[in-house]
């Protein structure tokens, strides 16, 4: 995935060159889609190496997580693995919203709509996000800067509220509270992955209205990462809840069953 990253750097690079892709700022512009490729691929090896770095972690605790999983209630188990979905879920949106942050800055869009949560005086600005010369009609998805930008706010918000729900779900929702479903790093997962969405959506609108300054587009994208990271550290401590390790620890039992008959 290295190696790739690299090729993919140099192909998203190239598109940049030559004096056909200077706009009128005089500024070297990239393809946004050459861009949200490089990125989905920096995303997709980072997340593999935070990933596999926590199954190293955990190792010496496989034992104790295929205990827990066995020693759980029904209605337990049930409450991890919503909880574990949700997890999922949160974490496919914030990667989707980091992706759609490269067609943003490939598209300059950062520096339209200054406004929140309007644009333009409109929630949704419908007469600019499509414009018929733009042939398929679904490029207006990512070389339009009103509907790039309205795809990239909803889908930052949506992640922002998705996070607080999955957090209020795993603190305070009835059966969290009456039935030992999550454990400390669980805890310490959405907790983190509730504030640092809550935490990146706010900085992204000050980004915005600020006109984005180089400072605060840094800081925008390095919290994107924290999401993202907080969201994969959660999936991960919920393990005890994946269908495969369940499957491994009914395995296990029947294998130990039929050597004792």
């Amino acid at each position: 995935m290295g190696g790739t990253q690299g090729l993919v750097g140099w192909w998203m690079v190239k598109s940049g060159l030559g004096e056909d892709r200077r706009d009128d700022r005089k500024e070297i512009r990239v393809s946004p889609y050459r861009l949200a490729a490089h990125l989905g691929m920096a995303a997709a090896t980072y997340s593999a190496l935070v990933w596999t770095g926590l199954g190293v972690i955990q190792l010496p605790n496989e034992s104790r997580l295929r205990d827990l999983a066995s020693s759980m209630s029904k209605s337990a188990m049930s409450h991890a693995r919503k909880l574990r979905f949700g997890a999922l879920g949160v974490t496919k949106l914030a990667a989707l919203t980091m992706l759609s942050g490269a067609f943003v800055a490939g598209n300059d869009a950062g520096n339209a709509y200054n406004t929140f949560p309007l644009m333009d005086e409109k929630l949704v600005p419908m007469d600019d996000m499509i414009d018929p010369s733009l042939e398929p009609s679904y490029r207006n998805a990512f070389e339009n800067t009103a509907m790039v930008q309205f795809n990239h706010r909803w889908l930052g918000t949506t992640t922002a509220f998705s996070a607080i729900g999955l957090a209020c779900f795993g603190f305070i929702h009835p059966a969290a509270r009456s039935l030992t479903t999550t454990t400390p790093q669980v805890r310490v997962g959405l907790a983190a992955l509730g504030t640092a969405a809550v935490g990146q959506m706010s900085l992204g609108v000050v980004t915005l209205l600020n006109y984005v300054p180089i400072t605060l587009a840094a800081g925008h994208q390095l919290g994107s990462l924290v999401v993202l990271t907080s969201g994969l550290y959660t999936v991960h401590s919920l393990r005890y809840a994946a269908p495969s390790l369940l499957r491994v620890s009914k395995t296990k039992v029947m294998a130990a069953g039929t050597s004792g008959a």
